[in-house]
């Protein structure tokens, strides 16, 4: 704030006090950028002032669209931007949980809820069959999705600012991966200065609602009377209980809630500390995260460690580097209680034996109905890591040679390794009677480069924007699954499986390749009139020779109709006016790797007295799958027309959207006649 008129002026602290000398009747103008000034007289009273978001200056936001930013008032395509209040206050284990309700055209449901699974996320609806319907998640420019890494792996408290790209004309720069939509991750930054110190926590509890009401000990025995009347069968000693282990608790009067049993009170806490800082050539964020859920179901437990370092260097006046990376640990270790058993439980069931331990049938060995705490014995081990280490480089042509101002080149590197284990044992007391233990190991390494040149211009009215992009990824999976049956003991338990009477391994590894080339036309006119021209040609392993590449196109055009003459006498209350239009085609995988061949396996062939290795036609989801080199990309063309408008200062805005989505080309499984020699085959 300054002195209207004067020469005297003082910046707030954080809670908005400040020290200024005001002479006699003067005034004071407040000012902060993005919102709009304002002037107050002193009068001796307590100054209380609240500055509103400028709409010309929201209308100059810069939003991340891919590849690149543009002016939100520039954009042509339908791109949604989540409240930034809505991350930075909102306590979410998952983004996509402050996203929720937040932008239009945006499913997110929680369909399950076992602690540390993520939401699942639609754009404007499903458009395939067969294929996944999450949308393409990008943080920092480098691609989330198909590295195995999920939204899961992005500490919430990381994130500056998500864009969704939703339409034809903003999603076709991302080609076969648009299909779904788009979502843009920003993660922070650092900023100039001196360091800053920032921790933050929050914690919960959570019960159960609409928890199923099972049978009391009274409903139960009429149930008991009316199946013996039904069958003609007695019950267990001309009783009214069926099954052995009932009686004694019947005669007792003694019921147990098998559901309270097996639920509890979830506990959620999660704790988070940032340090940014740094000069005007090196910058840096760095943070930890720490989040611990508890579920209502006893043994549902996660814990999620995360480390994040983000910089920023201009080692000279033309080329500037910086990292991207992140460490994140999920560990879902434990026993994990039957909530499907707690259900199926007589109340008069046992839980414990006399000496004190779980009964592995509470209500009779028959019934084959397993106590539902008895896995909270075991001690298995769910782990998984993602290892992310993004990097870039970008050199500005203009700071060597100026007629090249607006030309840029820049290097995205990124690698992801993820590895999975899980470690598991079954004793000989829980659900098989000989121990059954199993080791699987799995992990993914993920390599993506890309090579951006963007160059940005105005010639007087005119406004030009290109951006040309050439990448490539490679990434390489592989699984090891070793179990073992029929145990001496359970001392040991996975850690011994050599000790299993019955051994068994299995492993595969793959690979996947994808290349892609994409273009880029931002056109301006007096910022009235905007056009894009964007065209993406991807290629991809997983198809056949003849169609591994496919080619897809969009264009857009909007105009900024509070630009014109007419309106402007209507500026006061029109703060924007835009008309938009937009058409293009995007593609779809939607099968997974070498489902374009016929596959073979090792098997066995009794050759005289001793059985010889020999190969066979191997299944695919217990079926035997003919390859089909002539599967091609679904195709996805969709129309959009939009208006965005704001009036009274944007007090009332908003975006009115029309759409049309089609599909062709389905790749779906289609049933074979078994004379061919197999079952299935995809087919577009």
């Amino acid at each position: 704030m300054k002195v209207t008129g004067g020469a005297g002026g003082a910046i707030s602290d954080s809670k908005g006090e400040y020290t200024i000398n005001v002479p006699d009747g003067g005034s004071l103008t407040f000012s902060y950028i993005g919102y709009s000034t304002q002037t107050v007289p002193v009068t001796g009273e307590k100054l209380d002032v609240t500055l509103r978001p400028d709409p010309k200056n929201q209308l100059s936001e810069v939003v991340v669209v891919g590849y690149g930013t543009q002016k939100r008032s520039d954009i042509t395509g339908s791109v949604a931007s989540v409240p930034k209040e809505r991350l930075s206050k909102l306590p979410v284990n998952n983004v996509m949980q402050a996203i929720q309700g937040a932008v239009a055209n945006v499913t997110v449901s929680q369909s399950s809820s076992i602690p540390g699974d993520p939401p699942s996320v639609q754009v404007r609806g499903r458009n395939s069959i067969s294929a996944p319907s999450e949308p393409y998640i990008v943080v920092d420019g480098i691609p989330l999705s198909r590295t195995d890494g999920s939204i899961n792996d992005i500490n919430p408290n990381d994130i500056q600012s998500v864009e969704i790209l939703k339409d034809p004309s903003a999603v076709a720069i991302y080609g076969v991966n648009g299909s779904n939509g788009v979502i843009l991750i920003t993660t922070k930054r650092g900023n100039t200065g001196k360091p800053s110190i920032r921790y933050s926590t929050y914690g919960g509890v959570e019960n159960a609602t609409d928890v199923l009401e099972v049978a009391s000990g009274e409903e139960m025995l009429r149930r008991y009377a009316e199946y013996s009347r039904i069958t003609k069968t007695s019950l267990y000693n001309g009783g009214p209980v069926r099954n052995r282990l009932e009686a004694d608790n019947y005669q007792n009067g003694v019921t147990t809630d098998w559901l309270d049993a097996v639920m509890q009170t979830g506990v959620n806490q999660n704790h988070n500390v940032s340090v940014s800082g740094g000069s005007d050539n090196a910058r840096y964020y760095i943070s930890g995260d720490y989040l611990s859920q508890k579920g209502v179901v006893l043994g549902y437990d996660y814990k999620r460690y995360s480390f994040r370092l983000n910089t920023d260097i201009k080692t000279t006046k033309y080329l500037s580097i910086g990292t991207s990376s992140f460490i994140v640990g999920h560990n879902r270790d434990g026993g994990r209680a039957n909530l499907l058993n707690a259900t199926a439980m007589s109340p008069y069931a046992t839980m414990f034996n006399p000496d004190g331990t779980l009964t592995q049938y509470p209500m009779a060995t028959e019934q084959l109905w397993a106590n539902p705490l008895l896995p909270t014995t075991l001690d298995p081990e769910r782990r998984q890591f993602n290892m992310t280490l993004n990097g870039y480089g970008e050199l500005a042509f203009g700071e060597l040679w100026k007629p090249l101002t607006g030309l840029k080149y820049r290097l995205n590197g990124g690698f992801t390794y993820f590895p999975t284990r899980t470690n598991e044992y079954e004793g000989k007391t829980v659900y098989n009677a000989t121990g059954l233990g199993r080791i699987s190991n799995t992990e993914s390494q993920t390599y993506t480069v890309e090579n951006i040149l963007s160059y940005n211009k105005d010639f007087g009215k005119h406004h030009i924007d290109f951006t040309g992009l050439f990448a490539a990824k490679d990434k390489y999976w592989q699984q090891a699954i070793a179990t073992g049956q029929v145990f001496p003991n359970d001392d040991l338990a996975w850690g011994n499986l050599e000790s299993a009477s019955t051994q068994n391994i299995s492993s595969e590894a793959d690979r996947y390749r994808s290349v892609s080339q994409m273009g880029r036309i931002n056109y301006g006119f007096n910022s009235k009139y905007m056009f894009t021209f964007t065209v993406r040609r991807d290629g991809a392993s997983v198809f056949g020779a003849n169609y591994k590449y496919g080619t897809f196109p969009s264009a857009a055009v909007a105009w900024n109709i509070h630009n014109e003459s007419f309106l402007k006498q209507y500026a006061d209350v029109v703060d924007q006016l835009k008309l938009r239009f937009s058409y293009g085609l995007t593609g779809n995988e939607a099968i997974g790797i070498y489902q374009t061949l016929s596959l073979m396996t090792a098997g066995s062939l009794a050759m005289g007295a001793q059985p010889r290795t020999s190969l066979k036609i191997r299944t695919v989801d217990g079926r035997l799958q003919m390859g089909n080199d002539n599967l091609q990309w679904e195709k996805t063309q969709g129309f959009n027309t939009g208006l965005d408008f704001g009036f009274l200062k944007n007090r009332l805005s908003g975006s009115v959207d029309f759409y049309k989505t089609q599909t062709r080309d389905l790749l779906l499984r289609q049933a074979l006649p078994r004379v061919t020699g197999y079952e299935v085959v995809w087919s577009n």
